[in-house]
């Protein structure tokens, strides 16, 4: 399959930096033009930069080494302290992959007696010593930026199948009024599509930049979430929001 196709050579990018069409072309059992045309797609979403002959890695940040830059972003940082705001001593809570929620686990040592459910690999370290009880997802570590790691499983709802929590705090991909939530990986669609399942408190923190931007693959429609937070929110989509009962918090 085209997306099982490209997810296996984003993984073979991430582990030996660059790939080959020929050699592409021989795994998969497909032609060369398919092969071009799965590279230029990863190149579209500034994963890779072709060569003749393939593609090569875009590293701006080692996932084995990750910059610690993004932490001291401000808008991440409001949008963290916003999120904060609605978390409370005893929460049981589930905190999703990516970097602002990298920032959010960061936050998180104020609050006692915090449960924290979470998939995200890189806030990892900080939510072992910030919260009370953390519960690590299991599954394959991946990741779609090349700066944080997350873990995903297939069938998530097996894992989740007794477990229920406060409320999920989740980064998004895209947002877009009929597309609804989407992302840029399969992997990480399995538990986005999960959430509904474990809490009804789903908060998605985004920057302005994620609306009326449509990734790949859809996990939710918009009327599924309790509340946005986000920097800026345009027009039509207070309008959405309001219509539809669901909140949203603005710096």
């Amino acid at each position: 399959m085209l997306i099982d196709r490209i997810e296996d050579i984003k993984r073979q990018l991430y582990t030996s930096k660059k790939v080959f069409v020929k050699d592409l072309k021989r795994k998969y059992g497909v032609s060369e033009v398919t092969i071009r045309k799965d590279l230029d797609t990863l190149q579209k979403q500034g994963l890779v930069k072709k060569f003749h002959g393939g593609a090569i890695l875009l590293e701006k940040k080692s996932i084995n080494h990750p910059e610690k830059d993004f932490y001291n972003d401000e808008i991440r940082n409001a949008l963290a302290e916003l999120a904060c705001n609605e978390i409370k001593d005893g929460d049981s809570i589930f905190v999703g992959s990516g970097r602002t929620c990298c920032v959010l686990a960061s936050k998180l040592n104020r609050f006692k007696n915090l449960t924290v459910v979470t998939n995200n690999i890189t806030a990892l370290s900080d939510l072992l010593t910030k919260v009370y009880k953390v519960y690590l997802i299991g599954g394959e570590v991946t990741s779609v930026d090349g700066n944080t790691l997350f873990s995903s499983v297939e069938n998530p709802i097996k894992y989740f199948e007794n477990i229920f929590v406060n409320k999920a705090f989740t980064s998004i991909s895209g947002i877009d009024i009929k597309a609804g939530l989407t992302v840029d990986s399969i992997i990480s669609s399995y538990i986005y599509k999960s959430i509904p399942e474990i809490t009804n408190n789903w908060y998605v923190i985004a920057d302005n930049e994620k609306f009326d931007k449509i990734s790949m693959y859809p996990v939710s429609s918009l009327s599924q979430i309790s509340c946005f937070i986000c920097n800026k929110l345009k027009s039509p989509y207070k309008e959405y929001l309001s219509s539809h009962g669901i909140d949203y918090k603005l710096l």
